[in-house]
């Protein structure tokens, strides 16, 4: 990505979420493009309840995903996600 080089589909995915993505200002653009790269998005994102989150990361560490983390939260309100 870096280099130049990205899938089509992480274009067209980005055209179909970008009215709900908050960026940080100044994000470089092959950032934006990694977000919505169809072999980084999709199947790697496990939702569950908050109290239930470090139950569920032991099963992941035990299963040796050593590097598996919580990386957000869900929110009552409008559809969106902001990256910071």
């Amino acid at each position: 990505m870096k280099l130049g080089f990205a899938t089509g589909a992480s274009d067209r995915n980005w055209s179909s979420v970008a009215n709900q993505v908050a960026l940080p200002p100044g994000m470089p653009e092959w950032q934006k493009k990694l977000l919505c790269d169809p072999q980084t998005s999709g199947g790697l994102l496990v939702a569950c309840g908050r109290d239930s989150a470090p139950a569920v990361l032991e099963i992941f560490r035990r299963e040796g995903f050593d590097r598996a983390c919580e990386i957000g939260r869900l929110v009552a309100g409008p559809a969106g996600v902001t990256v910071r």
